[in-house]
Parts: C-alpha cells; structure tokens; sequence
C-alpha cells in the first residue's frame, strides 16, 4: 500500500463554517464536496481512523455528511447491495465498505460503558436545607450502594420514587415517598407508556419519567459522534424493580451502540435472598475493584 491509497483530501475552510474537501489529480480537480459546519467534528473522526486505510480521498468527507454518528457510518458500509452500498448519492465498492468497516470495528474494540442506576434508600437524614442526594441518604445499605456505582461504575444515578431519576449532587429535600404511594391514584393524561400503554395512573406517570430520564442520561453519557456501547445495571429491589419493567421502561431504552441491561440484585445468585445478600454481594465487588482486579 502506497500513500496515493489513503485518503488526501485537500480542503478549504469557507465562511460559513463549512469545509469544501477536493480530490486532485495530475490534471486537476477529479471530485468535490462540501461537509458542513455540523459534521466537520465526524469528519475529523474519519479521517484520524481511516488515516492510514484505502479508500478514496472524498469517502470520508461524503460518510461524514450521509450518516449522524460513527455507529452509523458502520452500519452504512454493512449495508452492500450487489456489490456496493449506496450513501450520500454515491455508489461505493465492497472492497471500501469492508476496509471502512474493519477499521471502525478495530478503532471500537473496548470495554463497553459500564453504568449503575441504584435505588435510594427509605433511611435519610432529616436536615431541613437542601443536600446532594447521596448525602440525604443514609444507612449501610445506601452507603454500600453508593460505594458500588462510585467504584464499580463509570457513572451512576439514583432512582428515586419522589424524583424519578436523581444525579448524585443533585440537592433535594427531605421526602417519604414509594412506589405503592403512587399505584392507583388516578390521572388525567394523553402520553403512553414505554409498552404502549396508556397513562391513567402517578405509578404509570412515574414510570415514564424514569424511562424518559434513563433515556436522557444514555444519551449524554453514550451518544455524540462516537457512541460508546453500554452495560447498565439496574440495582432495584422488587418493589421499584416489577413496576417498571410491567410498564417496558428498560425493554424501550435505545442507545446508538450496543446496550445490555441487567438486574443484579435478581440475577446474581449471591446478591439473592433479601437486603443482606446484596449488601455482601457490593461489598464483595467494591473490595475486588478496589485490590485491583475485575469483577
């Protein structure tokens, strides 16, 4: 492979923000295009990861400006119909699609994100001003809740009855609040559940704000032009846990990337058997982590 296989665009920044991108040849100009001040940042991406790949000069700069994020642009070389994948107006050979694509899966071959959603705990302390909500909380089993997503975790939020979905720092009040406060009180409203359902109740209402909330959160903590896959645990006893699934809020989240949702304190036979089980099976994780090693 020679460096006239790789792509050399030339380019040329315009007022607008934009970026007109040139192939040359001995002759002259072969082929222009224009990327847009939006997708300027994906197009930077492409040519970092196909830098050093054979394809043409402009395939680059013309994924860049078809597709929304690199998931995307993988998705687009994988889709070949007689031999070539039809993207941004342009017919492109499988033999480029396949070099496009084993280098986004060799770029994205890492760990997935790992993120934990904890349940808040019944004990708080009862101070009247405002505190982040991992200081409202109190209790072994909220300080070994804490300590889990803090260390086992790339990120965590709190589920919350009163608040739906609590970012850590977030300042609350005090508050006495479960889901059985909510079930069967009724409400009047138009939007539907994750599953379809419609909404006729505060635990249904509930359940949509922590799906739309959950939702909001992958999408800032995985999205972008480069979207991570994600491994999400969802730490819930089963009195916050089986409304919310009934209702489809973790089958309905959608990332980009991969996701896989697991429920830890259901399906890890050592966190099994009530509060003690799952306090023993994160104390257990966190000192793993914390000597060092991989849970």
């Amino acid at each position: 492979m020679t460096a006239t296989h790789v792509p050399r665009p030339r380019e040329h920044g315009l007022p607008s923000g934009d970026l007109a991108v040139s192939s040359h040849w001995v002759h002259g100009v072969r082929d222009v295009t224009t990327v847009p001040a939006a997708d300027r940042d994906l197009y930077r991406l492409l040519m970092d990861i196909l830098g050093d790949v054979w394809v043409p000069d402009l395939m680059p700069a013309r994924l860049a400006t078809a597709c929304d994020d690199l998931v995307a642009v993988r998705d687009a070389v994988d889709n070949i119909d007689r031999g070539r994948a039809d993207i941004g107006g342009v017919g492109w050979g499988m033999g480029y699609c396949k070099r496009v694509r084993d280098a986004i899966a060799d770029y994205r071959d890492r760990d997935p994100l790992r993120l934990a959603a904890v349940g808040c705990s019944g004990s708080k302390f009862e101070d009247d001003d405002p505190m982040p909500a991992k200081d409202r909380y109190k209790g072994a089993y909220w300080v070994n809740k804490r300590r889990y997503y803090e260390t086992c975790a790339d990120d965590g939020r709190i589920i919350s009855a009163e608040h739906a979905v609590l970012h850590p720092g977030t300042p609350i009040d005090y508050y006495e609040k479960t889901p059985d406060d909510l079930r069967g009180i009724p409400i009047d409203s138009d939007q539907r559940l994750p599953n379809g359902d419609a909404v006729t109740t505060l635990l249904d209402r509930w359940a949509l704000d922590v799906h739309e909330q959950l939702a909001a959160w992958l999408h800032e903590a995985a999205g972008g032009i480069d979207p991570r896959d994600v491994d999400l645990e969802i730490l819930l006893g089963t009195d916050y846990r089986d409304p919310l699934a009934a209702r489809g809020v973790f089958d309905a989240l959608r990332i980009p990337g991969a996701l896989a949702v697991s429920f830890p304190f259901q399906e890890v036979e050592q966190a099994q058997g009530g509060l003690f089980e799952q306090i023993g099976w994160m104390s257990d994780a966190v000192e793993v982590v914390t000597d060092g090693g991989e849970r």
